[in-house]
């Protein structure tokens, strides 16, 4: 075992050290923004306006709460449908289902004044007000979040080669919970969020919790999808082979067709309805916020066309549909916040909003922190290079 680990050690080349470079420059600039609202105050981060409440934070809560969410997908094809050979992206899986769902907490918790703080975290234990859809989230954050420890305690257990029947059985149904409850009980909902606000036409239809269901497979399909490729290029210890990924990336294709056929109605509600505050959305998507509404629809469709031909899912394919599909949400996600926010309630009223340094800086240090937690993690919890591979048993 210690040859194992010197050998493991030798492996770690440029690449680790320039990831953790990133790692790095992420976190000091999140650390520089925190700083300054520390300093001078909660309104450096106020590209947010009385007219415009939710700004990039939000968009980045969305994004996030989606990854948690989609990336119970790879614990259900390895209970569900039998696929051991997505056994080794069940840990990391785990991880990012955690990770993401800190990141999307920690978004919530830097957009409003740290005096308010205790305020949040007691909103679904005392401060109970049972009309309101925040007292639902909230509640279903800390019941996600216990079901992915649950099973990522099991799944240790199990790749450590120290479970007992009865863990690997809580392994199993655990995995198998956490995608319905990821989608229809955390995250669908989370489209409701916006969809019972009437005031807001862009918000108000019902296609929204399906809408966002899928984006949270598609988003947490393709993060799957490019740790498994950027993990052996980083630290030599590859997860899946070939095959592997070519399923992956054919899941992947079917969630973003899906998330199409959604974007598609989207549009022709917006536009066929021809009603005021609908029509004043579609101007601003196709004039203002062109460019993210163009990534979003045109990246998904190039991730898509990638993906349909064999060809297409090889190594580089993969990277660049994954990478496309993930710009492609944040755009969505970005857009939805801020464009529905940016039709006026009041006509002849022109409305903006801009992130600002400090908002944009400490979202870099978000995604930077979750970068480095999960780098350590997976390094503490070592998957192939701990367990020797006669050890390493089926999860069902």
């Amino acid at each position: 075992m210690e040859v194992n680990k010197i050998e493991e050690k030798k492996t770690l080349g440029w690449p680790f050290y320039a990831w953790l470079t990133a790692v790095a420059v992420s976190l000091i600039i999140g650390l520089w923004g925190e700083v300054m609202v520390l300093i001078k105050g909660h309104e450096l981060t106020m590209g947010t306006t009385r007219d415009v409440p939710w700004g990039i934070f939000m968009a980045g809560f969305a994004f996030f709460v989606g990854a948690s969410a989609g990336a119970t997908i790879v614990g259900l094809m390895i209970h569900a449908f039998g696929r051991h050979d997505y056994i080794q992206l069940g840990i990391p899986a785990l991880l990012v289902g955690l990770l993401s769902l800190m990141a999307a907490v920690l978004f919530i918790m830097v957009d409003i004044p740290i005096i308010n703080l205790p305020i949040m975290i007691l909103i679904p234990w005392l401060l109970r007000n049972l009309t309101s859809m925040f007292v639902y989230t909230s509640t279903t954050y800390y019941l996600f979040g216990l079901i992915l420890l649950a099973e990522l305690y099991f799944a240790v257990k199990i790749t450590r080669g120290s479970a007992s029947n009865m863990d690997k059985k809580m392994a199993k149904w655990l995995a198998i919970i956490a995608v319905p409850f990821a989608l229809c009980v955390l995250h669908a909902p989370h489209g409701a969020l916006f969809a019972v606000i009437k005031a807001r036409e862009y918000w108000n239809t019902p296609l929204l919790p399906p809408h966002f269901a899928i984006a949270a497979l598609s988003t947490g399909t393709a993060i799957m999808i490019i740790i498994a490729i950027a993990t052996p290029k980083i630290s030599k210890g590859g997860l899946v082979g070939r095959e592997t990924l070519d399923h992956l990336g054919k899941l992947l294709a079917l969630f973003i067709a899906v998330t199409i056929f959604f974007d598609f109605f989207d549009i022709l509600v917006l536009t066929y309805s021809e009603t005021p505050s609908r029509m004043e959305a579609w101007r601003l998507l196709t004039g203002r916020y062109a460019p993210l509404f163009s990534l979003n629809i045109w990246g998904l469709l190039f991730a898509l066309l990638i993906l349909l031909f064999k060809q297409g899912r090889n190594i580089k394919g993969l990277f660049v549909a994954s990478s496309l599909t993930l710009a492609g949400i944040a755009a969505y996600r970005y857009n939805l916040v801020i464009v529905g926010q940016l039709v006026p309630l009041s006509p002849g009223k022109e409305i903006h909003y801009s992130p600002t340094t400090v908002e944009i800086s400490i979202t870099v240090g978000i995604v930077g922190l979750i970068m480095f937690l999960y780098t350590v993690l997976t390094r503490v919890l070592s998957l192939e290079e701990t367990v020797p591979r006669e050890r390493r048993e089926k999860w069902i």
